[in-house]
């Protein structure tokens, strides 16, 4: 004889129908950690994927030949006794990169916020250059 327990008070289940519950509500409970586990993994797979093709692009760009593999850095110089803006330009400037000597003095006078050209022995001055890398 079955045992019989009150749900909801709706009416009376035996112990059979308990365990039929039970078995239902596992199921269900591992079906949705199924589906859990298996978004995880697909995302887990989507960024495992997108990060060796973005690391594999950068890779053979940075490996193409004819690209520039130049940057732009800056220093820092004392200006000697008797030099101009346009002498210490002319000692820097990369005309690969840059049009012509007075496109430079105009990028050295804004990164050392100059009005003019004039310059004064002992102070320094930020310059740019491109080196390779």
């Amino acid at each position: 004889m079955d045992m019989m327990i009150s749900r909801n008070n709706n009416r009376e289940l035996s112990a059979s129908e308990l365990r039929e519950l039970k078995i239902l509500r596992n199921r269900r409970r591992r079906q949705r950690q199924l589906r859990r586990r298996t978004v995880i993994a697909a995302c887990a797979l989507i960024i495992v994927l997108s990060s060796a093709f973005g690391l594999t692009s950068f890779l053979s760009r940075a490996s193409e030949p004819g690209t520039d593999s130049t940057a732009k850095v800056y220093t820092s110089v004392m200006i000697p006794y008797g030099a101009s803006l346009g002498s210490l330009a002319s000692e820097y400037i990369n005309y690969d990169h840059y049009e012509s000597l007075d496109s430079y003095i105009n990028e050295i006078r804004y990164i050392n916020h100059l009005n003019d050209d004039r310059v004064i022995a002992g102070h320094y001055l930020i310059m740019p250059y491109y080196t390779e890398f």
